[in-house]
């Protein structure tokens, strides 16, 4: 074999790792892609992995990770809780987005763990908190999430929302977004003040007439199936343009005793206008310029 027919090789030296020495503004947003379980794994790779993925901003315990330990009846609720656990204790820096589903197949008890993780929580400056509870026992939010005052958005779902007497709302809440959830009859007429939210949606949800917020900002109203809701209270922000009502009014005759026009002239900006055959019964004698109906 000749000379120039020689394989050449290149040797690099043992403990040189291309992808361990990229900056972390290239690691996180990669092991953020990973499910959460893979990326705590990764701490195992070398000595330089090992509290990697303790500084993520993105934390999601969703369906596909909850998923893993229902086949096993045994390691049903150890497993779920220990793992959990151990990724909420040993996680520092701050956390944009959070995500926790909570299984129907996983007995909890008083939830007690839970609330462990949203005192930890609350203390990261989170952004996004979606919640998503599938047991069968409701969940109730505890006085730590009221204390997350830099929310932007909020997904709540099979949850009790009662929030503290000395609560004063969220200062930067956009979004919010809550099925299933129950505001309790005793909230004893507190306001939540909201002065940056945009977008509202309220899903099957109940007691919601004692759901008292104030935003002057709120662009995008959706109620699904609250039969019991306070519309006109709801219906208080002037830069509305987006009304969305369904299966919701079957106490505002008793209650609110209003007329569609009232309603309307509320609403100086709209431009989506949509409702259920339910309203359209109710109101079949007024007219509007511009109607639109949906079913969601």
């Amino acid at each position: 074999m000749t000379e120039n027919h020689k394989r050449r090789c290149v040797s690099y030296p043992d403990d040189e790792d291309i992808i361990s020495n990229l900056p972390e503004d290239f690691i996180n947003p990669i092991l953020e892609r990973l499910p959460i379980r893979d990326a705590v794994r990764t701490s195992i790779l070398s000595k330089k992995w090992r509290y990697r993925w303790t500084t993520m901003t993105r934390l999601v315990i969703d369906y596909e990770f909850s998923r893993k330990f229902i086949n096993y009846a045994s390691y049903r609720h150890n497993g779920f809780i220990r793992t959990t656990n151990h990724i909420m204790i040993n996680h520092k820096g701050p956390v944009s987005k959070f995500v926790l589903h909570l299984p129907k197949n996983i007995a909890f008890d008083s939830f007690q763990e839970v609330d462990q993780w949203m005192v930890l929580l609350s203390r990261k400056n989170v952004k996004i908190l979606n919640i998503k509870n599938s047991n069968h026992k409701i969940y109730r939010v505890p006085s730590s999430v009221f204390s997350c005052q830099g929310l932007r958005r909020l997904a709540l779902r099979n949850c009790i929302f009662k929030a503290p007497v000395e609560f004063q709302g969220f200062p930067n809440l956009e979004f919010v977004f809550l099925m299933k959830v129950d505001f309790l009859a005793n909230l004893g007429g507190t306001v939540i003040n909201l002065p940056q939210l945009k977008r509202l949606k309220l899903n099957s949800c109940v007691n919601v007439n004692n759901f008292n917020i104030k935003s002057e900002t709120l662009r995008t109203l959706r109620v699904i199936r609250c039969p019991d809701a306070m519309l006109l209270r709801l219906l208080h922000s002037e830069r509305l343009n987006e009304v969305c009502l369904q299966e919701s009014i079957k106490n505002v005759l008793g209650v609110e005793r209003f007329s569609l026009a009232m309603m309307l002239s509320k609403l100086p900006r709209i431009r989506y206008f949509s409702v259920d055959g339910y309203f359209l019964k109710v109101w079949h004698k007024l007219s509007v310029k511009t109607f639109n109906l949906c079913s969601l």
